[in-house]
């Protein structure tokens, strides 16, 4: 049954301060809907469970949307660093439809699913690019300047903000999903964020509406002067 798991992510929403209305329920549903569709034959994700699409990818990107839209303007630029199925670009636009979202994926069979994906749910400023970050040609106008680059499971820390750090605007924001509170004195983390001149701006947790433990969305932003 497809209505507990929207149910419950509904109600998870609502207590991130994020509610959900019955057409954006709608769409989540026709989009993870699509992602079990064609997940056999592009292999997009292991956990291809109903309530583990709602419960768990989706409500990573609803989540996302609570912490991020007080902090950015209105209409933010957003992207969302090695999409995979699209789990957090996507449901982050359906949910935040003013934000401008690009999806930005190096596999070609995913970048073409998400293509397809975003052609589906007909909303503007839905951008797919097939590129992998830190590699081949110097970055473009739809590469530069976000509000906010977020990644989950792209990379270790101080490689996802490596990586992040050159497409954010100069208030921007780099948002990392975490199973852990990240130390920012560990040597690895500590010698990345000197690097980039960043910060830890906050650590957001949280947890999923299927689990019993905190996760994290840590947010990190450029040192003032």
């Amino acid at each position: 049954m497809k209505a507990p798991a929207l149910e419950r992510l509904a109600a998870a929403a609502a207590s991130w301060g994020e509610p959900l209305n019955a057409a954006a329920l709608e769409e989540i549903s026709s989009y993870l809907g699509f992602v079990r569709e064609k997940n056999e034959g592009v292999n997009l994700t292991a956990d291809a469970d109903w309530d583990d699409l709602v419960l768990k990818h989706a409500a990573d990107g609803v989540f996302a949307v609570s912490v991020l839209r007080p902090l950015l303007p209105p209409s933010p630029r957003i992207l969302d660093l090695g999409s995979g199925a699209g789990f957090i670009g996507i449901v982050l636009k359906l949910a935040w439809p003013d934000a401008q979202v690009t999806l930005m994926e190096s596999v070609e069979r995913k970048y073409r699913f998400l293509n397809a994906a975003a052609t589906r749910t007909g909303l503007r400023g839905l951008r797919v690019l097939n590129r992998r970050a830190g590699s081949g040609s110097p970055l473009t106008a739809y590469e530069l300047d976000h509000d906010a680059v977020i990644e989950r499971a792209l990379a270790e820390l101080p490689e996802a903000l490596r990586l992040s750090w050159p497409m954010l605007g100069p208030k921007g924001i780099f948002a990392a999903f975490q199973t852990e509170e990240p130390d920012p004195a560990e040597p690895v983390l500590a010698k990345a964020m000197a690097a980039a001149g960043a910060t830890v701006l906050k650590s957001c947790p949280y947890r999923r509406p299927n689990e019993a433990r905190d996760r994290r969305l840590v947010l990190f932003k450029r040192k003032e002067n």
